[in-house]
């Protein structure tokens, strides 16, 4: 038998080897490991076990195994993420509840003052409690997310009742601001703990109230028990907290000592971003609410209309950016060149803003039909404000999700810093129109921005 006949039976034998081989030392090594030696070599032709591991490798067409399959850790929920949707929208007929209450500009200025503050808080809170989830620590989770709740409710309600005080918005607005700040900060507590379902029949007592009776002490006294519910439901969730402890032994003795605190300062610093995301993405959202209680021209039909698709389009948000991620995570499973990742990366974000702006677009031609809003250029401007607002949204989410929050942040601050001195500079300039401009440019950069990193595969890492 030749020497060339050799090598080829020796390369079918080792072929597995050889194919999946990631250079020729890998085939050295189990050439070496077969028993095949220097002097083995001489007798398929080759000076040492080196050079045949060099023919072998480079007759043999690469062929690498597959990876094990796992599970995309991003799992779609279609139920549970339209739930959510519902559940962002149906608090705001709590306004209705307390339209008689909330007619003068005090008592609007302290309803957003009330949002902002509790949306910020709930944002870095539910980062803590998805943190802790998220490494597979339950009952710290429920310890965080009972900490920031207890800490949430301390902050708001006084800071709402001293400035609805100073700001003379009168006893009932207060209670209801600081009610449906507080509402916020449990809900955001049971939804993080997966338990949104339960929030349906904790909000069923206000809403059937308002859907009957408009306002009244009736609705009132149903909202209160629609708080209390959502408040225990929440301490219900976190029962398994508690501060953990630490044993240890020390002769025959044993000293239990305290472990460390639910949130320590690296964690609050670690959610500060997100709390300011939360109170950035508040003030954006209710900037033409303060005009409006300022006296500037906003259509307040087709602000409500707006506001209402926005706040039900965020279930469907969550939903496609789910999708996106699961996408992605598939993608950088079957690409290896560089390039075509890039380019299928950048097509699933496409797809996914495309998909977001076609159902927020849906919900707002349902809301501006069944609210009757006329066809006028005002109305078109600010519907149009606020689905850009919206889609501008959604790539803030994805890229959040993607650890790229600081720059979300700029550009948000960017945006509300805009459109707030638009409001003092060129008073006689409508709302909607600042909003549109200003939505439009954030629109733009995110867009870019998300087109460029979103594209690498470390920003998915």
């Amino acid at each position: 038998m030749t020497p060339t006949g050799d090598v080829d039976s020796l390369r079918e034998r080792m072929a597995d080897l050889c194919a999946g081989a990631v250079d020729p030392l890998e085939v050295t090594a189990g050439l070496e490991a077969e028993g095949i030696n220097d002097d083995a070599a001489k007798g398929y032709g080759h000076p040492d076990v080196f050079a045949l591991a060099e023919d072998l490798y480079a007759r043999t067409p690469r062929r690498p195994p597959q990876p094990e399959t796992s599970e995309a850790p991003w799992r779609v929920t279609p139920w549970r993420h339209l739930l959510r949707g519902v559940l962002f929208g149906l608090p705001g007929l709590c306004y209705i509840g307390g339209a008689p209450v909330l007619n003068n500009p005090g008592t609007g200025v302290l309803l957003v003052f009330s949002l902002l503050l509790s949306w910020a808080l709930s944002q870095g809170t539910a980062y803590l409690g998805y943190v802790r989830l998220g490494s597979g620590e339950r009952a710290a989770a429920s310890s965080v997310l009972r900490y920031g709740l207890g800490t949430g409710l301390l902050l708001v309600v006084p800071v709402t009742v001293g400035a609805g005080i100073l700001l003379g918005a009168g006893p009932m607005a207060t209670a209801l601001c600081a009610g449906f700040g507080c509402y916020l900060l449990a809900a955001t507590v049971v939804q993080v703990n997966g338990a949104e379902v339960w929030l349906l029949p904790a909000l069923a007592p206000g809403v059937v109230a308002v859907l009957i009776q408009r306002n009244g002490a009736a609705v009132w006294g149903a909202w209160a028990v629609t708080l209390a519910a959502t408040l225990a439901l929440a301490v219900v969730c976190t029962r398994g907290a508690g501060r953990p402890t630490v044993t240890r032994r020390d002769g025959a003795a044993i000293w239990r000592t305290w472990g460390r605190p639910a949130v320590s300062r690296r964690d609050v610093a670690a959610a500060l971003p997100f709390a300011f995301f939360g109170l950035l993405t508040g003030g954006l959202l209710t900037f033409t609410l303060l005009c409006a209680r300022a006296g500037r021209p906003v259509p307040s039909g087709t602000t409500t209309s707006a506001v209402l698709s926005l706040s039900l389009s965020m279930g469907g948000a969550e939903w496609i950016l789910y999708s996106y991620r699961r996408r992605v995570y598939d993608l950088l499973r079957a690409h290896t060149g560089i390039a075509e990742f890039t380019r299928a990366a950048r097509l699933a974000l496409a797809s996914a803003l495309v998909r977001y702006l076609a159902s927020l677009l849906a919900l707002v031609g349902v809301a501006a039909v069944v609210a009757g809003l006329p066809a006028s250029a005002v109305t078109v401007r600010t519907l149009g404000g606020f689905v850009a607002l919206g889609c501008a949204f959604f790539l803030a989410l994805v890229l959040q999700a993607c650890g790229r929050v600081h720059v979300v942040l700029v550009a948000h601050s960017c945006a509300l810093a805009a459109e707030t001195a638009a409001a003092i500079t060129v008073p006689d300039v409508p709302p909607g129109t600042v909003q549109l401009a200003a939505a439009g440019a954030l629109l733009t950069f995110l867009t870019a921005y998300a087109g460029r990193v979103l594209a690498r595969a470390t920003s998915h890492r």
